[in-house]
């Protein structure tokens, strides 16, 4: 092997740059886990449960109160590619604040006003559909082809820690000061990730060459190089049509190249990707928690088995953060959906037992152990990358609305799966309602590996090139699904 050259060992000096402005944009992330967990943390005192508790919520109003965060998020991801090309990645990230802290506000003093905690949950829902949108685009630019999974790995890395951190607050905390934490992500962004640099990408379509060159330089350090990696992004960017000239309605045209059928398969392939990471009951199980091991008469209280899972979760995604960039998207997608699918596959027998009356007393440790191997094996697959694979595909030049529209697919989605959960659970059963998300998560490895193509160490070109060059191959495969 040869001698790495001293310029190589002042490069790899400063890839910490490239890390922290990741979880720099991130931080208000960990809102989004805090969001998620906050409702299976929060359930004893919204349900009136707890002493001295306002609030006393019908199940309707409680599934209302689950359901306006990703109603909100659908929302919200609408005009996220939008603002990502008018504001910029990083003035679009930080526009989160002002419905993030002022959601969290309304959420402190709700009181016993119900519609109050209604407009809450909603303004912070808006805020997680920005931030999927954004934060997506902007770890993609930022980074280099050979990090480039890992630091988009960064999103579900603070998400989790985020849902762990409200599993525990939520167990030891008064429910005051336990909402007043939710306020801290908001203003973390505002103070941390104002100082990172823009998108170089956005610079370059937007032809400010000069701050583009500085973005970099900052990125990878004041010892590299940064010409050939600019004049490679101008090349690649060269058709890229230029911004109309701004007048009082430009800001809100959005101006949309021809898209073409490489393009049109990049965004099927985004949107089945959204669909398949949510179809899998994921947020089902993050948003009501505590219910699955109540119901499900696990052997563990379910405040002290949320905090085992959502610490599992948090160690779980260090995993795809270590190997995406070696093993590649694919394998870790196939392995992932296929232990998942037999973790729901495990619940679903357990329950149906259970519903059926046979003893499962020496199997009462089955929810909690499916439920934590069900959580490896998401955060090690499709929870982190789902999210940085939709960058990865769609081409600059249509990215903004491009991967809102796949982002609103899968709220959709979520919306549906969140508010219908109980009901299914109700009127289909644990058994079945845990068979459908088995069967998804099979359906799933089927189409990632018929359909999905590798982006493991490509360039932006390459990428696009190959989905051009197997688009006939690919839909050939694709319609045997």
């Amino acid at each position: 092997m040869a001698p790495c050259s001293d310029s190589d060992s002042k490069a790899r000096s400063y890839w910490w740059r490239q890390h922290f402005a990741a979880l720099a944009a991130n931080s208000i992330t960990l809102g989004t886990g805090m969001c998620v967990a906050w409702t299976a943390s929060a359930q004893a005192v919204l349900r009136g449960d707890r002493p001295g508790s306002p609030l006393r919520l019908s199940l309707e109003q409680s599934s209302w109160v689950t359901a306006l965060v990703p109603l909100g998020a659908l929302l919200g991801a609408l005009p996220a590619g939008l603002l990502a090309e008018r504001l910029g990645r990083k003035g679009a990230l930080l526009s989160q604040a002002a419905p993030e802290i002022a959601g969290w506000l309304l959420v402190i003093f709700t009181h016993d006003r119900v519609w109050m905690l209604y407009v809450a949950r909603f303004l912070i829902g808006t805020t997680v559909g920005i931030n999927i949108v954004a934060v997506s685009m902007y770890l993609e630019e930022i980074s280099e082809v050979k990090v480039r999974g890992t630091t988009g790995s960064y999103f579900e890395l603070t998400a989790s820690f985020g849902m762990l951190l409200s599993y525990i607050l939520g167990a030891i905390l008064p429910y005051f000061w336990y909402t007043v934490v939710g306020v801290v992500p908001g203003v973390s962004i505002l103070l941390v990730f104002s100082w990172m640099p823009e998108s170089p990408v956005f610079l370059v379509v937007r032809g400010r060459y000069e701050a583009a060159r500085k973005s970099l330089q900052w990125l990878r350090g004041p010892h590299v190089n940064v010409q050939p990696e600019l004049d490679a992004l101008e090349e690649s960017l060269k058709k890229q049509p230029v911004p109309s000239q701004p007048n009082k309605w430009s800001f809100w045209r959005c101006d949309l190249p021809r898209v073409d059928r490489a393009t049109f398969k990049s965004l099927a392939v985004a949107c089945a990707i959204m669909f398949f990471s949510q179809a899998n009951g994921k947020n089902a199980f993050l948003y009501y928690m505590t219910d699955v091991f109540r119901d499900a008469g696990s052997n563990v209280t379910p405040e002290i088995a949320s905090i085992i899972v959502g610490a599992v979760y948090v160690a779980a995604v260090f995993l795809p953060t270590l190997t995406v960039d070696r093993v590649g998207r694919k394998p870790l997608l196939s392995v992932a959906y296929c232990v998942m699918g037999l973790s729901q596959l495990a619940m679903s027998v357990y329950t149906h037992l259970a519903s059926k009356g046979y003893d499962v007393a020496a199997w009462r440790w089955v929810p909690l152990a499916a439920l934590i191997i069900f959580i490896v094996a998401i955060s090690s697959g499709p929870g982190p990358l789902s999210w940085f694979m939709l960058a990865e595909l769609v081409p600059v030049e249509h990215r903004g609305w491009a991967i809102s529209v796949a982002v609103v697919f899968g709220r959709i989605f979520v919306l549906v799966l969140i508010k219908e959960f109980p009901v299914m659970i109700v009127e289909l059963g644990q058994d079945v309602t845990y068979g459908i998300f088995c069967v998804m998560c099979f359906l799933a490895i089927a189409f990632t590996l018929l359909c999905i193509p590798e982006t493991k160490g490509k360039t932006r070109d390459e990428i696009k090139d190959e989905l051009k060059g197997k688009s006939q191959e690919s839909n050939e495969d694709c319609s045997r699904l």
